[in-house]
Formats: C-alpha cells, sequence, structure tokens
C-alpha cells in the first residue's frame, strides 16, 4: 500500500506544467536565434533545434517531479495482521475398551467409525488446543493438549482396541481427561467422552468425575455408541478363522445424562450409526466456537530516498550535457 505522509506537496506539481508552457511557449517567442557559423545553419535547416529544444525543459521538469515526490515523501506500508483469540480447549476421551470392535457402525466397527468421525470434527478446529485420552480399564493420555492438529491426527489413528481389557472405566478416562484440562485458561474448555458401555471398573466413578469437571468449570459432552441390544460382534474361532456372533453389550444412557447434567451439557447424546455420530459432533462444533479478532496494521518504510536520487541523476545529466556537448545542443 502507497501512501504520502506530507501530500500536500503534491499541489506544487501544478508548477511544472506552468514551467512547460513558460518555457515552451513564452519563453521561445523571446529568444533570438543568431547564426554564428555554418554548422549552425545547418542544424536549423535539418530541423535539430526543433527536437532539441524540448530536451531541457523536459530534463527539468522531471527533476522538478522527482524533487516534488520525495518532499511529499511516499511511503510503502506492509500489513500485518494480528490475532487476538480467544480459543476452546478439546479434550477427546474415547472408550477404546473390547466392546468397541461391535461392528454395528457398517462397514467399520465402532472405533474405527469414531475415529473417522472424530478426524472431521478436528480438522474444523484449526484454532484450537485439542488432546486425547484412550481409556479401556485403565485410561492413557495419548496427545496433550496442542495446536498442533497433525500430531493430534496421527494419535488419533494410532489409537486400537485394548482386547485384553476387562472392564471399562468411564470415570477414570474422564478424570484423565479433565486432569488435561485443569491448568488451561481458554475460554472455554469442554470433553467429548465417547463410550459404549458401563462403568464397572476404576478408582473414580463417573459421578465424581464429573463433580470434578464442574468444579474447574469444564463442560462434558457425553456420547453413547451402539445400542442396547445384540449386535455382531467378532470373534476367533481356532477352527473356522474369524466369525461374527450376537452379543448384548449394555449402554449406560442415564450416567451419562447424569454426566451432562452435571457438567451444564443438557443430556448425552447417542448414535447408532456414523451419520448420527458426526451429527451429533458437527452440533458440538456449531456450540463451541472459538472467537478471535484480526487488526490489520501497516509497517511503513520511507521510499523517498529512491526519488531523490532520480532527481540528482537527471541534475548530472543535465549539467554533463551542458559541460561537453553544450556546443553541439542547444539550450
Amino acid at each position: 500500500m502507497l501512501r504520502f505522509y506530507q501530500p500536500w506537496w503534491l499541489l506544487a506539481l501544478l508548477v511544472i506544467p506552468a514551467y512547460l508552457y513558460w518555457e515552451l511557449k513564452l519563453r521561445g517567442r523571446e529568444r533570438i536565434h543568431i547564426t554564428f557559423n555554418r554548422f549552425a545553419m545547418l542544424r536549423q535547416i535539418n530541423g535539430w533545434n526543433r527536437l532539441w529544444k524540448y530536451f531541457y525543459p523536459v530534463l527539468r521538469s522531471l527533476i522538478l517531479l522527482c524533487l516534488i515526490v520525495a518532499m511529499a515523501r511516499p511511503q510503502w506500508g506492509e500489513d500485518v495482521r494480528d490475532h487476538q483469540q480467544k480459543g476452546v480447549d478439546i479434550v477427546m476421551a474415547i472408550d477404546v475398551s473390547g466392546s468397541m470392535l461391535a461392528v454395528d457402525f457398517q462397514p467399520e466397527n465402532r472405533l474405527g467409525a469414531a475415529k473417522k468421525v472424530a478426524e472431521a470434527f478436528i480438522k474444523k478446529r484449526p484454532n484450537d488446543r485439542l488432546g486425547l485420552v484412550g481409556f479401556s480399564e485403565y485410561a492413557i493420555s495419548q496427545c496433550p493438549l496442542t495446536f498442533d492438529q497433525n500430531a493430534m491426527l496421527d494419535q488419533l489413528q494410532k489409537l486400537q482396541v485394548n482386547e485384553k481389557a476387562s472392564g471399562t472405566a468411564i470415570g477414570l478416562g474422564l478424570a484423565k481427561a479433565v486432569a488435561r484440562l485443569k491448568d488451561s485458561d481458554a475460554k472455554s474448555k469442554i470433553v467429548i467422552l465417547v463410550t459404549d458401555g458401563v462403568n464397572n471398573t476404576g478408582e473414580i466413578d463417573p459421578i465424581s468425575a464429573a463433580e470434578m469437571a464442574k468444579a474447574l468449570g469444564i463442560k462434558v459432552y457425553p456420547i453413547g455408541v451402539g445400542t442396547n441390544n445384540y449386535v455382531d460382534f467378532p470373534v476367533r474361532d481356532p477352527l473356522f478363522g474369524m466369525r461374527y456372533q450376537k452379543v448384548l453389550i449394555e449402554l449406560d444412557m442415564k450416567t451419562l445424562d447424569r454426566i451432562a447434567s452435571i457438567t451444564g451439557t443438557g443430556s448425552a447424546a447417542s448414535a447408532t450409526d456414523a451419520e448420527q455420530l458426526n451429527e451429533v459432533l458437527s452440533q458440538i462444533d456449531r456450540l463451541e466456537k472459538t472467537t478471535y479478532n484480526i487488526k490489520i496494521r501497516y509497517v511503513w518504510q520511507e521510499q523517498f530516498m529512491f526519488f531523490l536520487s532520480l532527481a540528482f541523476v537527471l541534475l548530472m545529466l543535465e549539467l554533463s550535457l551542458k559541460l561537453w556537448w553544450y556546443p553541439i545542443l542547444p539550450e
């Protein structure tokens, strides 16, 4: 962006056309040319004077132009964007117990569907810090809070079902996620809790973990995946290999509703397929918006030296021509 710090100097540009009019019209009429030698006569005959009579006036006009522009102090500004951001810190706590292998989210199992939908959700939040906790009979912090979206996505893809787990510790998983947000100073702190089971192990029960979240100003969005019904579950048969059998997997939606109520998010969401799960996360994305302001300021750099230098070069050109070629070039 170009600006003039002292633009009133540009009014002096009106002097240039006035000077050209005086030099070429008025003064030209007053000039008396006396031919002293045959060479001067030849120049007038072949039109040399008609060509060169404009040279010095135009040259001096260019010098004046450069000097006036330099006095107006042209400046070139580069815009700098200042971001003032009030973001959201989000920890996703995802159940990785054995029941997440159920394949009622065709063609994926429950964990595979949850990972795909979570990936799309993460990509919509480039201005937030995100973290990841995986839990089964114990909880592990897979990824600390980070702005590095690629690191978060990488850890999400590495999340695997713990087939050796003998239970589901929902309370422990929620408590671990709350601990990740304990020292956060974000405008909004939330936990997205994804599970398909019942809390049946762990030192911390879900309600106590929800009370911890409430005390720290953390909102919890619980999502129950699957149904309280018989679903296809993969079983390894020593004779026939992998096969599927119907298994009843219980889902404790009452406890999830209680967690949501305690932390101020209403009620828990339920998703029985990938489309519903995607809609639930999209709704959370709409509710928990990051607000940020962008202020644009300009860093200005002086450019008058270019025009000043150009005026000096043109002035030296005129003096040189007068000194060396004066007998040939008329003024």
